[in-house]
């Protein structure tokens, strides 16, 4: 399993690769670059390299919510669909972004399946010693 590294001090931030070695979490953010979602997408890109590697994930709401059995959402709130970034805690000081996408009103069931699907790849991947880490 690809990983690749957003930014690591005392805390590290991961998120995965696809199988042609991208990011999909970054990609999502770049994609936002020239929209009405910049502003946030630029602020998000703040708090994945700098906030969260400094200080930890932000512990509740308004910029934080738990989606239940370990998964949490980053948020940032512009007008009209909101930026989210589904996220886990991949052990020790670790956080690992799994999914990221803008919706209207409630947290799409698709997104959290999937995060979860990879939140279990993950952790087998890491108890078989096949994590595959690389630096942005």
């Amino acid at each position: 399993m690809k990983l690749v590294r957003l930014a690591r001090k005392r805390w590290e931030v991961l998120a995965f690769c696809d199988s042609r070695g991208r990011c999909p979490v970054t990609e999502f953010l770049e994609d936002l670059m020239g929209t009405s979602y910049q502003v946030a997408a630029v602020r998000m890109g703040r708090l994945l390299v700098i906030q969260i590697p400094t200080n930890g994930p932000p512990r509740s709401e308004p910029l934080c919510k738990s989606l239940g059995e370990g998964l949490f959402e980053l948020r940032k709130q512009p007008k009209g669909k909101k930026l989210r970034i589904v996220w886990f805690y991949g052990g020790g000081a670790v956080v690992v972004c799994a999914v990221a996408f803008t919706k209207a009103e409630r947290t799409p069931r698709s997104q959290i399946e999937r995060a979860r699907a990879l939140q279990r790849s993950y952790m087998e991947a890491k108890r078989n010693g096949t994590l595959e880490i690389s630096d942005t």
